[in-house]
């Protein structure tokens, strides 16, 4: 009897713990600062200010994401020969640098430039689902592969985004059925980032998800998270 009360709290307290971690993460509006920072460049981005105002234990998590994030130096090779290509290519550095700043494994680098050599990243998406749901179907079958890829914490987390922008663009092609398919992928891929121990992935999940819109501004404010008609 003793054994079995001192297993239940134990179950109640660690249950108690990851839910004041979630809480933290839930709690905590970057203003798509921090979803800025893992999936886009130039303006809006974190800064140290921002994270000083974040609780424990994410605010230490945040730091050491910027630590990384400003140390960055690509390992990616390439020889772009048109503005396409070039286009490409600083998309792919942007990928390049979320992992490694995000990811917290030994030899992230080379895993991180290899990633977006071979991913069918696109210079524009021209308004178009294509290219979001190319870019998703590769790190869904590099998953497949390798389900315990140090990358597979990130790779949710890039398939929910690439999801989203393929709902808006379904959503800007008048396509229902293609946006009812990229919002039941997009949930199912935030529910495994949300069950990543990590918390900083489901802080940039939380930052995301508060975003009105990451590519194309909704014609109805609509949203993947809730989006379901007749059902």
């Amino acid at each position: 009897m003793v054994r079995s009360h001192v297993v239940s709290l134990l179950v109640l307290t660690l249950g108690a713990a990851g839910a004041a971690q979630t809480a933290d993460s839930n709690a905590v509006d970057l203003q798509g600062k921090l979803y800025r920072s893992v999936f886009s460049s130039g303006v809006g981005l974190l800064t140290p200010v921002d994270v000083e105002k974040v609780p424990e234990p994410l605010r230490a998590r945040l730091f050491t994401f910027l630590g990384r994030w400003t140390a960055f130096k690509t390992t990616y090779k390439s020889a772009p020969d048109d503005m396409k290509m070039m286009r490409a290519d600083a998309k792919r550095r942007v990928l390049e640098r979320s992992i490694v700043s995000l990811v917290d494994a030994p030899g992230v680098e080379k895993l991180a430039a290899a990633f977006v050599a071979a991913a069918p990243i696109a210079h524009e998406w021209e308004g178009m689902h294509d290219g979001p749901i190319r870019e998703a179907t590769f790190a869904e079958n590099e998953l497949k592969k390798d389900p315990a890829s140090p990358l597979a914490p990130w790779l949710y987390l890039f398939i929910a985004q690439r999801q989203r922008v393929a709902f808006e663009s379904y959503e800007n092609e008048g396509d229902v059925e293609g946006m009812k398919a990229a919002a039941r992928k997009y949930r199912t891929s935030m529910e495994r980032v949300r069950a990543i121990p990590d918390i900083a992935y489901r802080a940039v999940a939380d930052d995301m998800e508060r975003q009105p819109f990451v590519y194309i501004k909704s014609k109805g404010s609509n949203h993947p998270k809730d989006y379901n008609p007749g059902a």
